[in-house]
């Protein structure tokens, strides 16, 4: 009997996780200081959050921005209001956008990307900007600073975005479909 590779693999990743998930909450057996727990995680999680908070804070006050912070963390002001209609969920939205790093450093811009396309809720851009868009109009322009848990997070997005990055915006609103 020929036994798929994939279906081997696929067991053996299923017991690596029952066996990480049973030893969760337990002293390390090569070093029994060490404990490992859902609450270790949750206080590094959020110091790191908090570290980034301040970062954030510094960035806003160094360009002296007047920015409104949603209760997910996203800063955003809208620096010129359009006239068109106001962005719903499954909307096809077309941008004209610039993301930086704090640092200043560009990242993508659609003068070297061309413009970016993609439907609201239901696309692989990053959670803040759409969280951001949802409070735009057709034709707004805006500022905005999504948080590293708000855009790629602990894996970057495997090309020039790295671990933890926050990420600012400057986007015109084009269309809205």
């Amino acid at each position: 009997m020929i036994v798929n590779k994939q279906y081997i693999v696929c067991i053996f990743f299923a017991m690596i996780s029952l066996i990480s998930c049973k030893n969760r909450n337990k002293t390390d057996e090569n070093n029994p200081q060490i404990v490992v727990n859902d609450e270790m995680f949750a206080t590094a999680n959020k110091e790191a959050v908090r570290k980034e908070n301040i970062q954030i804070d510094d960035f806003i006050r160094r360009y002296k921005w007047e920015m409104t912070t949603s209760n997910t963390g996203i800063r955003y002001q809208i620096y010129e209001h359009g006239r068109g209609v106001k962005t719903k969920k499954g909307d096809i939205v077309t941008l004209d956008y610039t993301i930086t790093f704090l640092n200043g450093d560009t990242v993508y811009s659609s003068k070297t990307e061309g413009n970016k396309e993609f439907m609201i809720d239901k696309s692989n851009e990053v959670s803040g900007l759409e969280e951001a868009l949802l409070l735009m109009n057709q034709g707004d322009r805006a500022k905005l600073i999504v948080p590293s848990f708000r855009a790629y997070g602990i894996t970057g997005d495997f090309n020039k975005i790295s671990v933890k990055n926050t990420l600012v915006y400057d986007v015109y609103l084009l269309r809205v479909n």
